[in-house]
């Protein structure tokens, strides 16, 4: 079966979503349907791949534009071919990760709101264990690989910018432009995870009797 981005069960899930047809009774299994979608083993490797190629392409790119401009001179044949060769595999990673993006972010609004329905128009009590599963689900295997990756490339992102800003005080090199690229790409890519992880708590966590009553009060305020 041909990978897709979003499942075609998935997307009238997406569209039933906030309307006025929606039942609370259908919700938890429409849910689930949805998390599967977004949880896929595919998807994340799909992202790994395209984070590496991002990733390679910007460093190689970024680290040759630089080394050419310090060593001075027209550049030769043969690092055109490989600047062009690196910004279109970066440009291709980067197109990836922003694909997952849109369709994650698309998969998890529904999903979340999905979640929350049964509790804001079902009737549904909040009860203690949804404290526990709405932290529990962080330790689920394809939510904390995802919470790993999403830290990996946080500490890449803090390296890269480091190394950056080191280079600005002690003497720039052919490596600052590289180090910066990378930075900025992990940087995005780490909270992009995160906040696909924090949008599937953010619905879990409608069952939580302690986290409504505290939204509740500064929602007052």
């Amino acid at each position: 079966m041909a990978f897709a981005l979003i499942r075609p069960e998935s997307r009238p899930l997406i569209d039933a979503a906030r309307t006025p047809d929606a039942r609370p009774v259908d919700a938890d299994r429409f849910a689930t349907v949805l998390r599967s979608d977004f949880e896929r083993w595919s998807r994340w490797a799909l992202g790994l791949g395209g984070f590496a190629l991002a990733i390679g392409g910007a460093f190689v790119a970024a680290g040759m534009i630089e080394a050419v401009r310090m060593l001075g001179g027209s550049p030769a044949a043969v690092d055109l071919v490989v600047i062009a060769i690196a910004v279109v595999v970066g440009l291709g990673g980067v197109a990836i990760l922003v694909a997952l993006w849109w369709s994650g972010r698309k998969i998890l609004s529904a999903a979340s709101w999905w979640l929350r329905l049964p509790y804001t128009a079902g009737g549904r009590q909040r009860r203690a264990g949804g404290w526990i599963r709405a932290r529990t689900v962080n330790f689920e295997p394809r939510v904390f690989l995802r919470l790993v990756t999403a830290a990996l490339a946080l500490l890449l992102a803090v390296g890269g910018i480091a190394l950056f800003i080191r280079d600005l005080t002690g003497g720039v090199t052919s490596m600052t432009a590289a180090s910066v690229v990378v930075g900025v790409i992990a940087l995005v890519a780490g909270i992009g995870q995160l906040g696909g992880v924090m949008r599937l708590v953010s619905g879990l966590s409608e069952a939580d009797p302690l986290w409504v009553r505290v939204r509740s009060a500064f929602v007052r305020r």
